[in-house]
């Protein structure tokens, strides 16, 4: 392991977001305050999800709908940026092997989705009485599901021919999903039909789990939600490394 290589790289992804801070770590925290403001201290002031009022319920919702938009968003980014500018081809011939250059990119997106989630949850604790349930679990899902969107972040931005590519993910899945998937309602409040329906989509346990970690309650058992998000991850992250390995779309 070139451990001086790997560092270098994760520094710049460093750098990178500390210069467009005013871009990519303030909106996410002011947009999180909003739905708080408008949905918890107005639409849901006296409502109650299970035994946990609406506000607390909404909080792990939207922390982890902005760990999925900033590990997505760093990496694809990043790497895309590389390729426009070819500066990814003085990666290419340094010597780092292509996993040092796959974890070198996930370590990145990884620290700014964690410095983001943990910002939001300070500013939600001078609104919200919450405390987190389990600081294991609590870690876990912010590093594996950082994890998994970085890496898909990587595969777009290798597939992407020009900086539109990068948002049809964005636009047409993830964000859909999000909404869809439990940030801002329980499952247990949809019709059996769009219960089971929810069951198909893979950002409901990483929403549900990380619920869970905070509030200690969830719609599902824990153990389903660690082992799809365990599973995304390691798959995404061995074929993530074969495109590099195989130079899809950067050795040209």
């Amino acid at each position: 392991m070139n451990w001086v290589g790997l560092w270098t790289i994760i520094k710049r992804e460093n750098l990178r977001t500390i210069k467009v801070i005013n871009q990519v770590i303030w909106p996410p925290i002011i947009s999180s305050l909003l739905y708080i403001l408008i949905f918890g201290f107005s639409l849901g002031k006296n409502f109650q999800v299970g035994d946990v009022s609406y506000l607390a319920f909404l909080v792990p919702g939207l922390i982890m709908m902005n760990i999925i938009m900033s590990s997505y968003e760093e990496s694809s980014s990043s790497l895309f940026l590389g390729k426009f500018i070819n500066y990814i081809q003085e990666l290419l011939v340094a010597p780092l092997s292509y996993l040092e250059l796959v974890i070198g990119f996930l370590f990145g997106s990884i620290i700014r989705s964690f410095v983001i989630a943990n910002l939001i949850l300070i500013v939600f604790m001078f609104f919200v009485d919450i405390n987190i349930h389990s600081i294991w679990l609590y870690l876990f899902f912010m590093i594996f599901v950082s994890i998994f969107f970085a890496c898909v972040g990587l595969i777009v931005a290798l597939w992407a021919d020009k900086f539109d590519n990068l948002a049809i993910l964005n636009t047409f899945f993830i964000t859909p999903l999000l909404f869809f998937g439990g940030v801002f309602h329980s499952i247990i409040l949809l019709p059996e039909f769009f219960q089971k329906l929810s069951l198909f989509n893979p950002l409901f346990y990483m929403i549900d789990g990380f619920r869970y970690s905070i509030l200690g309650t969830s719609d599902l058992s824990i153990i389903y939600s660690i082992i799809v998000v365990v599973a995304l991850a390691v798959v995404s992250f061995m074929f993530t490394a074969y495109l590099f390995k195989k130079g899809y779309k950067l050795k040209t």
